[in-house]
């Protein structure tokens, strides 16, 4: 499978300084990534005054006996990232170029993921940390039999990584690349899995394409009139299925992924993050964060490090530092 290489970070204005020192750096980092398609606490500091609700307590996931979406109890009626920080582990099992999950056997990644939500753990001296697969649902191709330019897991192995999140006591986010689909379309798509408690999604619009395009020709967008449909579709679904709020995660590092950002609607049942994404040097993608992580129409934040291709991948220390304090945290 071919699969369209990610941009560098672009240009901040208040940081052309720095990214001139880094241009270097950042080409030859490019130039290594052969085939990649790709807050501990919230603003309020919720996660440390009061204990986490779990899906496992609530849902009976991750070890306990039954699966119940119907039990909401109204403390948990929430999404996790109110009361936890989130550490996602990113990837395809078909595409080890793309992050970790591709990389190590499911269970290995499992383990690895549980090892570095436990550095988070002891780094806020023993807050709430959910840890969560981050698989990649839909990977934009260049070609593409079905006119979408996407290629899609199949049922099993998804069925796979949520059998595994539910046995570890994660939470799974199922990622789209969007390529030349429409976003809430491909929301829908995934609906037999964001119908259970546990699954979440995310959307990267670094590929969404415009017509005529191939992956990895140009950069690209979607507009807040789809990042709005896709909420309301999300807030609807957990009405019909009894669900608690579903999380919705957009990646972004440069201005023009979101169209119209301003005008994102901010909701009282979707939690909608904006991922920090794309990689580079440690102090460009601080900044980087605030822009894009701690921008006016990001209700929470993320970013993500890349393992391999960050020349100095921030640390657990580093990461919790950032204030805002980020509420999500993708490796990959």
């Amino acid at each position: 499978m071919r699969i369209a290489g990610r941009r560098t970070l672009a240009t901040p204005l208040h940081a052309r300084l720095l990214l001139v020192l880094y241009a270097a750096m950042a080409v030859t980092a490019a130039g290594l990534m052969i085939a990649a398609a790709v807050r501990f606490a919230t603003r309020g500091g919720g996660a440390n005054v009061r204990p986490s609700v779990t899906m496992a307590d609530v849902f009976g996931l991750g070890g306990l006996p039954e699966l119940s979406a119907g039990r909401v109890a109204d403390e948990a009626a929430t999404s996790p990232i109110q009361r936890n920080a989130i550490v996602a582990y990113y990837g395809s099992p078909s595409a080890p170029s793309m992050g970790i999950l591709g990389q190590h056997v499911p269970e290995e990644a499992a383990d690895l993921l549980a090892a570095r939500a436990a550095r988070f753990r002891f780094a806020t001296g023993g807050g709430s940390v959910l840890p969560a697969l981050h698989l990649v649902y839909a990977v934009a191709q260049p070609q593409a039999s079905d006119g979408l330019s996407l290629q899609y897991l199949d049922n099993r192995t998804v069925q796979q990584f949520q059998d595994l999140a539910r046995r570890r006591g994660f939470v799974l986010i199922l990622d789209l690349q969007i390529g030349h689909g429409d976003p809430l379309a491909e929301v829908e798509k995934i609906e037999p899995y964001l119908v259970q408690p546990d699954v979440f999604v995310a959307l990267d619009p670094e590929f969404a394409l415009a017509d005529g395009e191939k992956p990895g020709e140009a950069i690209g967008s979607i507009d807040s009139r789809d990042i709005n449909a896709v909420q309301q579709y999300l807030a609807d679904l957990a009405v019909a299925h009894h669900l608690p709020k579903k999380m919705l995660i957009v990646h972004q590092f440069q201005d023009g992924m979101i169209k119209n950002a301003a005008s994102i609607q901010r909701r009282g049942d979707v939690d909608l993050v904006i991922d920090m994404d794309g990689y580079g040097p440690a102090d460009i993608k601080q900044v980087k964060y605030l822009l894009y992580g701690a921008a006016p129409y990001a209700p929470y934040g993320g970013i993500k490090v890349f393992l391999q291709h960050d020349p100095d991948p921030l640390t657990e220390r580093q990461l919790l530092g950032l204030n805002p304090r980020p509420s999500l945290f993708v490796y990959q």
